[in-house]
């Protein structure tokens, strides 16, 4: 099992540091359970900076491919994860009355900690980025609506209550 890395979410803002990596999809847990397989890797970059008022923050990017399930067809389907966030980091829960009023709403808030997981930030991230119900483009779905209508129609538990009712 690799080493987890961690990072001081103020220290590593502030410094203007930066990291990037992989990471396997398998050992994301929390993903895993979205996911038709957890083969694969995403490659992540977190910078630290400031945002314009001084306050610490993390620029967070992450990029690969996923294996979802199509809600339509059910079969496998390739979902590109381009994730690009900001997050302010405060000192504790109280700081987020004082972020409402600002009307910034591309800038997320997470209470920073001495020991910020990097394979946490990112799953966070991931998962916010997926869709609801993941499905092909219209007309890709490996087994097409006609198809599953049909399945439907043969199934029909009102046929027999026809039959029963002669």
């Amino acid at each position: 099992m690799p080493e987890q890395v961690v990072i001081d979410g103020i220290e590593f803002a502030r410094s203007g540091k930066h990291l990037s990596g992989d990471l396997e999809i398998g050992s994301l847990g929390r993903l895993r359970e979205s996911l038709s397989s957890s083969e694969g890797a995403v490659e992540y970059s977190i910078r630290g900076g400031q945002n314009p008022k001084g306050r610490p923050m993390l620029h967070l990017t992450v990029k690969g491919t996923l294996s979802l399930t199509c809600q339509r067809c059910l079969g496998a389907l390739a979902f590109p994860v381009d994730v690009r966030s900001d997050l302010l980091l405060l000192q504790d829960e109280s700081e987020f009355a004082d972020i409402v009023d600002e009307d910034d709403d591309s800038v997320d808030a997470v209470v920073a900690a001495p020991r910020m997981s990097v394979a946490a930030l990112v799953e966070d991230e991931v998962i916010l980025a997926l869709p609801y119900a993941p499905r092909h483009p219209e007309g890709e779905c490996s087994a097409g609506g006609a198809a599953l209508g049909e399945a439907t129609v043969k199934a029909s538990p009102f046929a027999a209550l026809k039959q029963l009712k002669k």
